[in-house]
């Protein structure tokens, strides 16, 4: 029996770390829409959507979507680039509608060796933190006109650690338009105010978008992405929304609880998080790309309005300290999240590893062992559990002989020797099964955490978030757990030996793909624990 329960113990393992992937390649979340049509741009007197958080079916007197800009009468002026630098990021502005056209973050480089650029936009269309509107005319000045910036470079540092930018333009329209953008040393996110006025304009009542797109958030390559979603999100009402592409066939709106919109893969995100005059978050398609904005609330076309907006790591204390729920940008997948109050603090344990040694690697080694030590008397008891079961197993194949056809009598007839023993047949796995939650928390704690992006360990393990490169952690992973079966007492029938044995192989194949930060935690634990068997079999023998 204990033989069965240990076999469905290490069986769920294998079942637990392949089900990430597979609810993500075939499982991928439910998303609203609000029509199937094909999207088309409207006027402003055409039919709104309505005002529910996801809304299904355009109506009157709400949102719409908004129109794409249209080719007018050339804008006189000449485009120019403001340089924003804050130390770690380092933004690109363009006065051409006063819209953020590079973010970098000189701390972290993609595959090819270049600093990372949130920003992917190869196909020349709607700017990053572009105004739109649902006259396409209006539309086209607010993205082409050439806005006057209040200044054409900013460095901060510790001396000067706040500066503002400001776009302001006045059009022979009538429309007038101040963006306003406060940034702070060091920090990922920027105040942004906006105020519109259109006097002549009022009685088409215009409604305003601000939008971020296409690919906002960074576009890197990794081994784990198929578990990781990359896109669209949005948080509304307590809950995290994704949007794929292939699954955006028309404009959703979301109402109700708007905590922000954004962008994010598995290590980067760029948020729009709303704080005052927005009525409506929404995501929609230009040219197969995914764009998301936030709808203004507009009152005789005149709009004033104010947001966060966030661009860089989804690294769990920065988006913790910034608060509006921004920590919901990391998902740790669909076990990862059920068990996430626990993933945050073995994050914050490691993070202080870090402060230690300076090496993710070595932290991931104490953090194993104190992990070990917390639960050394579950595994103590499991281990002499396991001892006494070998002890009476003689005795046991004795009476399930004797009683195989009457299986009653065989089970009260197997408590005569538990008890004169003292040995519980579930005794050897009900502690390993208690430790489960922890492991699927360190689990996710390594596999998803930017922490270890890039980070070297020793010699040829230059990078902790990808695969050992030379397969050596995970070969010496399964060395580690065979010796660890073969110190394990065998009970049970012969094919279910076989099966356990049959087990290192499969998962030395299995971790060969996982970041050598993972594999790294599993074969310090498995070296801790057989260092604990042979204390137990061996020296108190």
């Amino acid at each position: 029996m204990e033989k069965r329960l240990l076999l469905a113990f290490v069986l769920s393992l294998a079942v637990f770390i392949g089900w990430g992937a597979f609810m993500a390649k075939f499982q991928p979340p439910p998303v609203e829409q609000i029509d199937e049509q094909p999207q088309v741009p409207v006027t402003a007197q055409s039919p709104a959507v309505p005002g529910s958080a996801t809304s299904s079916r355009p109506q009157s007197g709400s949102s719409q979507p908004m129109a794409a800009p249209v080719v007018v009468n050339p804008f006189p002026g000449e485009e120019k680039e403001v340089q924003v630098d804050v130390g770690k990021t380092h933004y690109v502005f363009s006065n051409r509608g006063g819209v953020l056209k590079q973010v970098f973050l000189p701390r972290f480089r993609n595959d090819d060796g270049d600093i990372i650029n949130l920003i992917s936009n190869p196909d020349n269309l709607t700017s990053a933190l572009s105004l739109k509107s649902d006259d396409a005319e209006i539309t086209s000045i607010l993205q082409n006109a050439y806005y006057e910036p209040s200044t054409t470079s900013i460095v901060l540092g510790e001396s000067n650690p706040e500066a503002d930018l400001t776009f302001t333009l006045k059009h022979e329209s009538g429309l007038e338009v101040l963006r306003e953008y406060k940034f702070r040393y060091n920090d990922y996110a920027v105040e942004i105010k906006t105020r519109i006025t259109a006097l002549p304009l009022a009685a088409k009542n215009l409604q305003y978008q601000i939008v971020l797109g296409p690919e906002m958030g960074g576009k890197i390559s990794s081994q784990t992405d198929y578990i990781v979603f990359s896109g669209a999100t949005v948080f509304v009402n307590n809950e995290r929304i994704e949007h794929p592409l292939e699954d955006l066939t028309a404009p959703a709106y979301h109402r109700g609880d708007l905590k922000w919109v954004a962008f994010q893969n598995k290590y980067f995100g760029s948020a729009l998080v709303p704080v005052q005059g927005t009525k409506a978050g929404v995501v929609y398609k230009e040219k197969d790309h995914v764009f998301v904005g936030l709808e203004y609330e507009s009152v005789q076309s005149a709009v004033t309005a104010s947001h966060i907006f966030y661009a860089g790591t989804k690294e769990l204390e920065i988006l913790e300290e910034k608060g509006n729920h921004l920590v919901r940008m990391i998902d740790y997948g669909w076990f990862g999240n059920k068990f996430a109050f626990l993933v945050k603090p073995l994050l914050k344990v490691l993070a202080f590893f870090y402060g230690v040694t300076q090496n993710y690697g070595w932290s991931i080694i104490f953090l194993t062992i104190i992990i070990k030590v917390l639960f050394s008397p579950l595994t103590h008891k499991s281990f002499k559990s396991m001892k006494g079961m070998t002890k009476i197993q003689p005795y046991v194949k004795v009476i399930q002989e004797r009683n195989k056809d009457d299986r009653k009598q065989m089970n009260e007839e197997l408590l005569e020797p538990y008890k004169k023993h003292k040995v519980n047949p579930v005794g050897g796995c009900l502690p390993m099964l208690l430790q489960i939650p922890v492991f699927i928390a360190l689990y996710h704690a390594l596999f998803f955490s930017i922490e270890l992006r890039g980070a070297p360990f020793i010699g040829w393990i230059t990078d902790l978030s990808v695969a050992d490169p030379y397969y050596v952690t995970p070969v010496l992973m399964g060395i580690t757990m065979f010796l660890q079966q073969r110190m394990t007492p065998s009970i049970g029938d012969p094919m279910q030996q076989k099966i356990m044995m049959f087990l290192p192989i499969v998962f030395t194949f299995l971790f060969i793909s996982f970041p050598a930060g993972l594999v790294i935690y599993w074969t310090v634990n498995n070296i801790l624990t057989i260092s604990h068997q042979y204390y137990i079999y061996k020296v108190l023998d």
